[in-house]
């Protein structure tokens, strides 16, 4: 769960595979949550398409998971969404790229409606929380691009970031399905009836297309 204490501003923030921590609010791709920018998991991933093990002459083997640790009824139990899958070899990079994202992103939302699901939705609003997709969708793209692109992050101050908070009320109470970032417009700069709306994706972030084809990759079911 975001809380208003985990806004940092434009000097202490960092992108990096060391676990970062913190929100930022970006005035080209709203609020975003450092940790699931995080290139790492998307990075674990991709190493198993671009250095494939097991399987036999036609296809390779990948897993891939995203999990949570929570406190439920006092247990610390760990979950999360386990999937393992089969990709066709000889494959280019650019359609390794699709593949990937199709795992990711598939997995990124079977995880977030897990979060929707009882008893974590009494616990916390991060299911689909606005920012989880788009900073998912931005770990991603730095992961299998080998590039860190916070430099095309338009990193507002932490003043404008409490202002935004405090106007609009905590980032989760704003669900977004999509990978198109929520922007928020600034109650100081603006007038009138203030709505949040979906904004486009930088180059940067819209250049790999998704591949499901089962031509390509099939899921193993567990």
């Amino acid at each position: 769960m975001t809380k208003r204490s985990d806004i940092i501003d434009n000097s202490d923030r960092y992108i990096t595979r060391d676990t970062p921590k913190g929100l930022v609010y970006t005035d080209n791709l709203g609020w975003i949550d450092l940790g699931h920018a995080n290139p790492g998991g998307a990075e674990r991933l991709w190493q198993q398409m671009v250095m494939p093990y097991g399987g036999d002459d036609t296809w390779f083997e990948v897993n891939y998971h995203q999990s949570m640790s929570t406190n439920v009824f006092a247990t610390g139990i760990t979950t999360g969404i386990y999937r393992r899958f089969l990709v066709r070899r000889g494959l280019s990079e650019h359609v390794l790229q699709g593949v990937a994202l199709s795992i990711f992103m598939g997995t990124s939302h079977q995880f977030e409606s897990l979060q929707n699901l009882w008893p974590y939705i009494v616990l916390t609003d991060s299911g689909y929380s606005a920012e989880d997709l788009v900073s998912n969708l931005l770990g991603f793209c730095q992961a299998v691009n080998y590039a860190d692109y916070t430099a095309y992050l338009h990193i507002c101050p932490k003043e404008k970031a409490y202002r935004i908070w405090d106007h609009y009320g905590p980032v989760g109470e704003y669900k977004n399905k999509s990978v198109l970032p929520l922007i928020f417009p600034d109650p100081i700069e603006k007038t009138g009836n203030l709505k949040p709306y979906s904004g486009t994706l930088p180059t940067f972030m819209s250049s790999i297309t998704p591949v499901a084809s089962p031509e390509y990759v099939r899921e193993l079911r567990l």
